[in-house]
């Protein structure tokens, strides 16, 4: 049996850095909208009401809303507290109606997350009910949080998984023991890099066909831009072990594909005893029976080996989607970020990736107006990412962290400049979306449905990370299994789609397969 390593205490904290790949306003609103479209639920109470008291209730249930912002691992902390909340009979309320509780998971990744993160408390204040502020700005700025009116609880990272229980205790008005002491206004662990992975119970029921699978927190790089080893610690890894026995419990309740998240999730199994790797994790989830598709978050390319790739390829259940961290496509930049790669590493790993898995959607993360990054360097970056066989794009401005190395590093790129450069590597982004679309129009794909769209329409995600819209006028569509779509170009995020019916041939298990190409020289 696998063993959680505690995660050592960083002998410098001033020099731990990492990046996510999540650094402005751009990904942040996609993912904020994201949310809003799986979880958002965020309650409104009466006006004015004391934070410290529960309002009255009309249905005799307590309710409670929650927002995440910025990364997915957020996200799935709060689906997980969602589902412990629901099956100890909480009604999950959304945006706009009074709840007796609202947590808002904040983000710290840049001075707009900070940002965003301070308003929907204040959203949350203004409604009433007890707020609770947790994530990586609540870790960092506790006091900040708990000074905002309205704030009941400040929690930290490390404490976020009890959050449930004390939201039960404090409803049942549990008293305080010596070995359950009540909770403190703020609950923030000052250094969480000692602590193992924190694990979230999950909930019993599936309601959607794709679930978040958390398999690890926390980072052990060091680049000069990032703040979140600060606020997330070093890496630590859910077990092998705990990791199957969650995903057969989300498959038993009715989920068929499983996103892996985590801070650094190409980290995972290196502090575990014996020492992991993930395509170990990924050999072990693949005899999960029923799952038919598993998802990766974002992978740190310099931890991408050509062996990662061949072991990737063979899994039909593995989603033909990679996003890779790029963040620079000149080699000084990326040394001044203190970037373990340079652009020869980064093109290497894209480009065997893409040789190995047939229509494969690789993505990146594009930082631009890094400190010191003349136009020349952002020429070389544009010119590098026009040169590789890309899907999509995702760009950031640079955001001052005042905890990081950057800003001390001078040369400042005017905002302006940040601005002109991220629009240009946006309209980039477009180009490289259109012609990846084009590669795959008049292809068979395979689409785990979704839900409604419109009129006698559904939508679903294809395991290349294609939102497709298609005609259905019977009834819901089969939860458990992948339709087969014949997809076009219809948007700059989406296509369209004509079923071409809803029995998967070959494999009886309904493991997802490249798609079958219509006519004679279709796009593969």
């Amino acid at each position: 049996m696998e063993v959680d390593r505690p995660a050592g205490r960083a002998g410098n904290q001033s020099a731990v850095w990492q990046t996510t790949g999540r650094y402005g306003g751009e990904r942040l609103a996609s993912q904020g909208a994201e949310s809003t479209a799986r979880i958002e639920a965020q309650g409104r109470t009466r006006p004015g009401t004391d934070p410290d008291c529960i309002p009255a209730r009309k249905s005799g249930r307590p309710t409670v809303s929650v927002h995440a912002l910025g990364c997915k691992a957020n996200l799935e902390e709060m689906e997980c507290l969602l589902s412990q909340l629901e099956d100890a009979g909480y009604e999950v309320v959304p945006f706009g109606r009074p709840a007796d509780w609202t947590v808002v998971n904040t983000c710290t990744v840049t001075t707009a997350a900070d940002s965003d993160s301070r308003q929907f408390l204040r959203r949350a204040q203004r409604a009433g009910g007890r707020v609770v502020a947790t994530g990586c700005l609540a870790q960092r700025h506790p006091e900040a949080l708990a000074a905002i009116d309205g704030v009941a609880w400040v929690v930290g990272n490390q404490e976020k998984p009890s959050l449930a229980q004390w939201i039960l205790d404090a409803d049942r008005g549990a008293p305080s023991t010596e070995d359950a002491p009540a909770v403190p206004r703020i609950r923030v662990d000052a250094d969480p890099t000692l602590r193992t992975f924190a694990s979230y119970g999950g909930g019993t029921e599936g309601r959607r066909t794709r679930a978040t699978l958390k398999i690890q927190d926390g980072c052990d790089e060091h680049c000069t831009f990032c703040v979140i080893p600060q606020v997330r610690g070093a890496s630590r890894s859910r077990p092998l072990d705990r990791t199957l026995e969650e995903a057969r419990r989300l498959v038993g309740s009715g989920y068929r594909e499983i996103a892996l998240t985590g801070i650094n999730t190409a980290l995972w199994g290196r502090d575990l005893i014996p020492e992991r790797s993930l395509p170990d994790l990924l050999d072990a989830l693949a005899t999960v029976p029923d799952l038919l598709r598993l998802r990766l978050n974002s992978l740190e390319p310099q931890y991408v080996e050509p062996s990662w790739i061949d072991r990737l390829a063979r899994h039909p259940q593995l989603c033909r989607h990679l996003h890779l961290p790029l963040q620079s496509g000149d080699a000084t930049v990326l040394k001044r970020m203190n970037r373990r790669y340079d652009p020869v590493r980064y093109a290497a790993v894209v480009e065997s990736a893409v040789r190995a898995i047939p229509e494969l959607a690789v993505g990146a993360d594009v930082l631009v107006g890094f400190p010191g990054e003349t136009d020349a360097q952002f020429e070389s970056t544009r010119a590098f990412l026009a040169s590789l066989p890309l899907a999509y794009l995702h760009v950031f401005s640079y955001s001052e962290r005042p905890d990081t190395p950057a800003p001390r590093l001078g040369d400042e790129v005017p905002v302006e400049e940040r601005k002109r450069r991220s629009s240009t590597l946006r309209q980039l982004g477009g180009a490289l979306r259109r012609r990846y679309f084009e590669r795959l129009r008049g292809t068979v794909q395979r689409v785990l449905p979704e839900g409604p769209a419109g009129d006698a329409h559904w939508q679903g995600l294809t395991d290349n990370y294609i939102r497709v819209r298609f005609p259905w006028t019977g009834s819901t569509p089969p939860p458990h299994r992948l339709l087969r779509v014949r997809i076009e170009p219809t948007g700059a995020a989406t296509m369209s789609g004509t079923l071409i019916d809803d029995e998967l041939q070959g494999d009886p298990s309904g493991a997802p397969s490249a798609s079958e190409p219509v006519r004679e020289g279709s796009p593969s």
